[in-house]
Order: C-alpha cells, then sequence, then structure tokens
C-alpha cells in the first residue's frame, strides 16, 4: 500500500502520519529526510524523535531517498517517509540539475514495486508558512 498525506506547514500530518504508521501493526521504519542546518530544525528534529515509539527504527535518508527505500523496504515492514518536501528543498539548492534530474526520476521508479507498505509526507504549497519569530 502507498498513502500520501499532504497539509499546510505544521498541521499534524506528521502525526497523522505516525499514527497510520502505528495502526498499520508493522515494524515502522521512519525514513528521514532532514538536515540539520540550524537550530531551528534541530528542534524541530528532536520533537519528532521525542514523540515516535522507541521500537521504531531510524534511517536518515538525506538525499538518497529512492536507494534508502529499496535497502529499507520488505513485505512485514511500514516505510515512513518524512517529508518530501524537506527532500526535495535540499536537492534544489544543494545539487545539480542533472543529480535532481535523477534522484526523482529514481524514486518514481522504485517507488511502485517496493514491497511493503510505504507512506510518504509532504507539504502543500501555498498553505501556510513558518513565521519568522
Amino acid at each position: 500500500m502507498r498513502e500520501l498525506i499532504l497539509g499546510g506547514v505544521r498541521s499534524g500530518k506528521g502525526r497523522l502520519a505516525d499514527q497510520h504508521a502505528q495502526e498499520s501493526g508493522l515494524a515502522v521504519v521512519y525514513v528521514a529526510t532532514a538536515e540539520v542546518r540550524d537550530e531551528e530544525m534541530r528542534a524541530r528534529v528532536l520533537h519528532h524523535q521525542a514523540r515516535r515509539p522507541a521500537d521504531w527504527q531510524l534511517v536518515c535518508a538525506g538525499q538518497n531517498l529512492a536507494e534508502v527505500l529499496q535497502r529499507e523496504a520488505a513485505s512485514g515492514r511500514c516505510l515512513l517517509v518524512d517529508c518530501l518536501t524537506l527532500w526535495l528543498t535540499q536537492l534544489l539548492c544543494d545539487a545539480e540539475e542533472v543529480r535532481l534530474q535523477f534522484e526523482v526520476a529514481q524514486l518514481l521508479r522504485v517507488l511502485p514495486d517496493l514491497p511493503g507498505e510505504i507512506i510518504l509526507v509532504s507539504n502543500e504549497t501555498n498553505m501556510g508558512i513558518v513565521p519568522m519569530g
């Protein structure tokens, strides 16, 4: 099964994804895409870590999302990817266009054939902002 959870910034989509993963009854692997680059992101990551069940495995994907999903996906396992927006933004900011196109194409290629359950979290555009202060 594949599920995409969309919502505005800080709308509760992460908590909903966590709930769906927990309710799957499968072993959960939390696939984090965020790269901690400042104190605000560090605080957000710590908040997310604190609310996750202790038995969930954590894998940091960085920009290599398709590769990580191929390695971690298995029948009887739920992968929760949080968040596609951060993954794509980091690629847009850091990668050459060729790398961006490659990573996106790889994700689209591998996603349909992965075993197990996959929950993807992403932001909708124009659904809110993170205020400066």
